[in-house]
């Protein structure tokens, strides 16, 4: 007995520190991820590059993503070696965050921005794929099937990693903008790359759980054998109950191409409105901060057999809508009040889409979750490539302002397409 409670013990031990390396390097990954999206065109800008310079910039990041993320998804599923991709994104992630000064051409700048999207193809799927799979595993200590019947990664333990990014968000635009404020845009290189590092330094502790070959006592062995099976006969009911329907992706396809040009530019719109620096940096992080609220909030409620992953979903698109109306009012007053309303709305739209189709693929999908994490990655990276080329010849014709209301009509095709899911 006493045997038995000191591995119980050592096995909590494991599983704790796991989750604090894998929860401190997203955190700092998201810091750098952040500032890099909110503030790289301010930076690209100051290098003389124009706003649909900028864009055509920043479609490359897409492009990788969109190619690499359901590769190394499968990959990952695969081998199970879900720490090997997240450390070697970081590393690399490093490396192309150093590079970015070195040269002022355009062309080089897609090419660094191309990579950039190649690693978080690497990073971002085995990173929720491997949260998901520590969560499991301990589920699995804790014997939960036998009280619900089913062994599910439950919407509050999914809401930990959501809020864990949408934290290292918030930290990294506000800490950023800072830093820009106090040493110059120039600053914003150094800073990426202080907290990638840190990151890494994080991450390296990190266990795999479902490591194919991992060394198990004999023990073990049955103990894995046994979970094994029920994880073996949970997924063939899964595949019979349903399935992960391409709607899922086709929906959130019009979300993401609605709003993400105007999200790739936001620094530029709010300075353009006469908003200083420092308060831009504010304004921007209240997302990611308002996220964190969203995240808790619908982490819990989407465990309401009342509350369906389609139900938080649709009320994501409607935020999302009215997102867009608040950038259109703010453009065209000047109003930092319209503006806030906006990313609070913004906030909320995302933790109700994140939180709903996050736990819709994972449970839905508990072999292949990385594979489908990658497809739901690349479905928004695509979204992204149309809705910047999109934009950016719009742009050359009009305004923004005069283009926003009207972009504010394309997440309510999404509304109508979940309906449907």
């Amino acid at each position: 007995m006493k045997r038995k409670n000191l591995h119980i013990e050592s096995e909590t031990q494991k599983f704790i520190l796991n989750k604090i390396s894998l929860t401190g390097a997203i955190f700092f990954a998201g810091i750098a991820g952040y500032s890099y999206f909110a503030f790289l065109p301010l930076f690209l800008n100051s290098k003389g590059f124009s706003a649909g310079e900028i864009t055509f910039i920043m479609t490359w990041m897409g492009v990788g993503m969109a190619i690499f993320s359901w590769i190394f998804g499968k990959v990952s599923d695969k081998s199970g070696r879900r720490k090997l991709f997240f450390l070697l994104g970081l590393i690399f992630q490093v490396i192309v965050f150093s590079l970015i000064n070195l040269n002022n051409h355009i062309i080089y700048h897609c090419i660094l921005n191309f990579f950039r999207g190649l690693i978080l193809g690497m990073r971002m799927p085995s990173s929720n794929a491997l949260f998901a799979d520590i969560v499991e595993k301990s589920n699995e200590k804790k014997e939960l099937d036998k009280i619900s019947g089913k062994l599910e990664v439950s919407g509050i333990q999914l809401s930990l990693l959501s809020t864990t990014k949408s934290t290292g968000w918030a930290t990294g635009v506000l800490l950023s903008s800072l830093t820009i404020s106090l040493f110059g845009v120039d600053s914003l290189i150094f800073f990426l790359v202080i907290m990638t590092s840190i990151s890494l330094l994080f991450a390296i502790p990190i266990k795999d759980v479902k490591n194919n070959n991992q060394k198990m006592t004999e023990k073990g062995i049955i103990e894995e054998e046994n979970i094994q099976k029920n994880v073996k006969s949970e997924n063939k009911n899964s595949k019979k109950r349903s399935k992960v329907k391409p709607l899922l992706f086709i929906s959130v396809f019009f979300r993401q191409f609605g709003l993400i040009a105007f999200l790739q530019i936001l620094s530029l719109i709010l300075t353009n409105a006469g908003i200083s620096v420092g308060i831009t940096g504010i304004i921007i992080a209240l997302n990611p901060i308002f996220q964190i609220v969203a995240m808790v909030v619908m982490g819990r409620l989407i465990d309401n057999p009342k509350i369906t992953e389609r139900m938080m979903m649709g009320f994501g698109f409607i935020l999302s809508v009215l997102t867009l109306l608040c950038y259109a009012g703010g453009s065209l007053t000047g109003s930092i009040f319209i503006f806030i309303i906006g990313q609070i709305c913004l906030g909320f739209s995302w933790g109700c889409i994140f939180t709903g189709g996050n736990k819709y693929i994972v449970n839905r999908a508990p072999i292949d979750r990385a594979f489908y994490t990658g497809i739901w990655i690349t479905n928004l990276q695509v979204a992204k490539i149309i809705s910047y080329q999109v934009f950016a010849f719009l742009w050359l014709i009009f305004s923004y302002t005069t283009v926003l209301p009207y972009a504010a009509l394309i997440p309510l095709i999404g509304l109508i397409l979940i309906v449907w899911l």
